[in-house]
């Protein structure tokens, strides 16, 4: 039996954003060696723990604590700030909890390694991306980028302290491997179909062509600068080249706090914004295909494998399906430029065989691939009890 302790910034339910949903997906599969606890940084307003779900869940810090003393004076862009009681309960959570193994959300939490370094038996980073690539695809964009140009350091010092690191995908692991210590061992844990114990284990029927044919669906947290770009070339730049053939066409754009560039896109014609959705479902249900047209980013998009376990197709640069492996033309269907990406929604609109066909390719793929078996396997190897590690 292995108990399981997840330190992670934002409280994971509902799981609305990536980050949320591999947390708990990731909780969901270690929860079949052995209890596991999920502990956020950031105070839950609401709903505290889902039901029927049997993992212990705690939040370190309240809203009365935003302005306490914090540990470390000095912070890189992007790294989170750690109240002093919120380490001092953790601390405390870990002699209650005694777990084996302590699992940290991303290089942003890298104050917490030193300090749970000692309580550990086995430390885990756990990279959602590997962000000195993510900072380095920004070089325009300075104000966005997630930490400052010493973010590579930092991920080395970090490699240095813990015992494991898990990965989303194969590419960000041949990326990590090329700057880190050679001697620790890099775990490919791959993004899950999200909520998969809700979803449908049937394909789902197609949408009903109505009035708002296509419903185009853009998921994802529309506060991260990744996805507001994305939001503002398809509300830009692809939507109105999809409405010249289908006037109809509309764009859903669904995520987590939006910022203002995302709420005035909702203001156009054709384009509406669902903030804070705490269930996505009927919105993949309404939605006849999703485009995404990432520039930037990292790690693997869960928003792609939940629009394709659900049977929507998706359409999307290759950037943003970078890592998972999937089949140009077969499983999805690929474009760099705002011409193309419109072009092909429009074709695929049109040709209702091929839509079908893309359709359950893509499912298939999802659920072979990516469903709770195969992120189990991975999770189990990812904690060493295949013998991989102590």
């Amino acid at each position: 039996m292995r108990r399981t302790l997840i330190v992670c910034h934002d409280p994971p339910f509902p799981p609305t954003s990536g980050g949320d949903l591999r947390n708990f997906g990731n909780a969901m599969a270690a929860a079949a060696f052995g209890p596991v606890c999920l502990a956020s940084l950031a105070p839950r307003i609401g709903e505290a723990h889902p039901a029927g779900v049997d993992i212990r869940v705690a939040q370190l810090t309240n809203l009365s604590e935003r302005r306490a003393p914090s540990l470390g004076w000095r912070r890189m862009k992007g790294e989170s700030r750690i109240a002093l009681p919120a380490l001092a309960r953790l601390k405390a959570l870990v002699q209650d909890f005694q777990p084996d193994t302590i699992i940290v959300e991303g290089i942003a939490l890298f104050k917490l390694l030193a300090p749970l370094r000692p309580m550990a038996r086995q430390l885990i980073l756990d990279m959602h991306n590997v962000e000195s690539d993510l900072a380095d695809q920004l070089p325009r964009k300075k104000k966005w980028r997630p930490f400052s140009s010493g973010v590579r350091p930092l991920e080395r010092r970090a490699a240095a302290i813990v015992d494991r690191i898990w990965i989303c995908s194969q590419l960000d692991r041949e990326r990590l491997e090329a700057f880190v210590r050679p001697a620790i061992p890099v775990d490919l844990v791959p993004n899950g179909i999200p909520r998969a114990d809700l979803m449908p284990r049937t394909l789902p029927p197609q949408p009903a062509i109505s009035d708002s044919f296509p419903v185009i669906l853009y998921v994802g947290h529309l506060g991260y600068a990744p996805n507001i770009d994305a939001a503002e070339r398809l509300a830009l730049a692809v939507l109105p080249r999809v409405r010249q053939a289908l006037p109809t066409a509309k764009l859903v754009l669904a995520g987590r706090s939006p910022r203002a560039p995302v709420r005035a896109l909702a203001r156009l014609d054709g384009v509406s914004l669902v903030e804070d959705p705490d269930d996505t479902r009927p919105l993949l249900s309404a939605a006849h295909l999703t485009i995404v047209p990432l520039a930037m980013g990292g790690g693997t998009r869960i928003k792609i494998l939940e629009a394709m376990a659900w049977g929507v197709p998706v359409i999307a640069t290759p950037l943003a399906v970078e890592g998972l492996g999937l089949i140009d033309s077969e499983e999805v269907l690929l474009s760099e430029s705002n011409d193309d990406l419109a072009r092909l929604a429009v074709e695929l609109c049109l040709d209702r065989a091929r839509m079908a066909s893309l359709r359950a390719r893509a499912y298939d793929g999802a659920w072979s691939r990516f469903g709770p078996e195969a992120i189990r396997d991975a999770v189990r190897h990812g904690l060493g009890l295949d013998g991989t590690g102590r």
